[in-house]
């Protein structure tokens, strides 16, 4: 065998190798990130679920003081201990059922003799609608004579359905957890497995083909070197203007796009897994947010009053529950506003046209801005649904004024659009500008991360939104910002192709 027969076996096996070495990698990384993925969605999902379940255990906690307070009432009451004192378990008795009459959630009042005798009793008859109910046994002392009150309280089933349902939830959530490390491990095995096979096949083919191709390759004298799996910034020395040159450029261009495309399909991919993960999270927070509200407005309802302490500290606790009800419901709003985003369907679209539309379609809250745009003359078509891509200037601007606002110099923002035609790329460059506080380096660069924000109330979904639409333009963005200089966005879409009934007609 020949050197050059070698080098081509080697070759080929480095092709080979390359790819599964890479694989191996990029396997390993995605079963990192996908895990990070899951972990951080297991987080996102433990964490309302234990402050679901803390709202439940303080909800628990108040229906036993409840009641324990107005067992306490019972016991204390002068006549009920003058004739259990005095032995007059009849007297005691019609007291009993006095007092077990005026408090509405009572089943069953009891008093024993210190031997655990029956002094006197009095029950409500049970109704077909009881079973919504679950009885509370409470035992009050009554005075220091060592009779005691056995008080039996009605409280609502459904908080402790849903509590155990809660639970479920939680124990269900760590058993996906235990499971994905051992899906981790068998996915790397299988993939190590085939991929081995691979290489073996690649390397009996190779030594098949190799002195088959020798002489057909022999005259090649540069060939361009093999691509690094994850060097995608190589790229080969154009020496000639013949076949090879432009061999050499293509491989260039091919690794330029290759880049391009890569960076796409992986944010697209990582927009894609977040977007399952909102969906997920907005359905489980969703569910147990009514019932959680129903609850404390029935335990605020059912309170008669009569501590200013408790009735203070009920209504706070209500408040605070309500307040973060109506959180979690705007974050679920948000998610699913992020997991529901409609298809592109774009069309040739007039980008004055688009423009203008933008600038009409603006709230109040974007009207704090000024905005300045310069229509184009003549006028320039664009590839672009405008429904969407007006959502994007709309969320651009929006942004603007939102970081003016927290550095007040919201009367000072001045946001500037522009476009400008790029026909030899076949582009229109369409910036967003504004002389807003700016961002420092490390912000920008995570700008379009899903869920990364600075803002106190923010989701971070907004410009991981913009994006994604851009992205599915088949365009680009990029943004430009320094403390202090501003913001510049620059969206890059695609110009429409060229109509062949134009051409003709100039030709003409």
């Amino acid at each position: 065998m020949s050197r050059f027969e070698i080098k081509i076996v080697v070759a080929l096996l480095l092709i080979a190798v390359i790819p599964t070495v890479a694989s191996v990698v990029l396997v390993g990384q995605v079963i990192r990130v996908s895990e990070g993925v899951a972990e951080g969605q297991s987080r996102r999902l433990t964490e309302p679920l234990e402050q679901a379940a803390d709202a439940y255990r303080q909800l628990f906690d108040s229906l036993k003081a409840k009641f324990q307070l107005r067992a306490a009432l019972v016991a204390a009451d002068p006549d009920l201990r003058h004739h259990v004192q005095g032995g007059e378990a009849k007297a005691a008795a019609t007291r009993l059922a006095a007092l077990r009459a005026g408090i509405e959630d009572a089943q069953l009042l009891r008093i024993r003799l210190p031997s655990g005798a029956q002094f006197a009793a009095s029950e409500r008859r049970r109704t077909a609608a009881d079973h919504r109910y679950r009885d509370l046994n409470l035992v009050t002392p009554i005075g220091a004579g060592g009779h005691t009150l056995e008080a039996i309280f009605l409280a609502d089933r459904q908080p402790f359905e849903d509590f155990a349902r809660l639970g479920k939830v939680a124990r269900s959530t760590r058993e996906l957890t235990l499971l994905r490390g051992e899906l981790a491990t068998y996915y790397r095995v299988v993939f190590i497995i085939m991929f081995g096979s691979v290489l073996v096949l690649s390397t009996l083919i190779g030594l098949f083909i190799a002195r088959r191709t020798a002489r057909r390759v022999a005259l090649l004298a540069v060939a361009p070197p093999p691509l690094g799996a994850r060097d995608l910034e190589t790229r080969v020395q154009v020496r000639a203007r013949d076949e090879l040159g432009d061999l050499a450029q293509a491989f260039n261009e091919m690794v330029t796009k290759l880049r391009t495309s890569q960076d796409r399909i992986a944010y697209l991919e990582k927009i894609g897994a977040w977007q399952q993960v909102a969906r997920r999270l907005a359905h489980e927070i969703k569910n147990p947010l009514t019932p959680i509200q129903l609850a404390v407005q029935q335990l605020q309802r059912k309170y008669p009053g009569g501590d200013p302490k408790f009735t203070r500290m009920l209504e706070d606790a209500c408040d605070i529950i309500g307040e973060e009800v109506d959180g979690l419901r705007r974050l679920v709003h948000a998610f699913s506003s992020f997991a529901k985003l409609p298809d592109v369907k774009p069309e040739r679209v007039d980008v004055n046209t688009l423009v203008d539309d933008f600038l009409r379609s603006r709230s109040e809250m974007q009207e704090q801005a000024s905005v300045r745009w310069t229509p184009l003359s003549p006028p320039v078509e664009v590839m672009a649904d405008r429904m969407l891509i007006k959502h994007v200037l709309l969320n651009l601007v929006e942004n603007a004024i939102q970081a003016a606002e927290e550095a007040g110099s919201l009367e000072a923002l001045q946001v500037t659009v522009t476009a400008t035609p790029d026909p030899g790329q076949a582009q229109l460059h369409l910036e967003v500008h504004d002389n807003g506080p700016g961002m420092a380096f490390e912000i920008a660069d995570r700008a379009f991360e899903p869920y990364y924000t600075t803002k106190e109330h923010g989701t971070g979904l907004g410009l991981a939104i913009v994006k994604k639409i851009v992205l599915d333009h088949q365009g680009a963005i990029d943004v430009e910002s320094e403390p202090g200089s501003g913001t510049r966005f620059t969206l890059h879409l695609p110009l429409p192709p060229p109509d062949p009934g134009k051409s003709k007609k100039k030709s003409t």
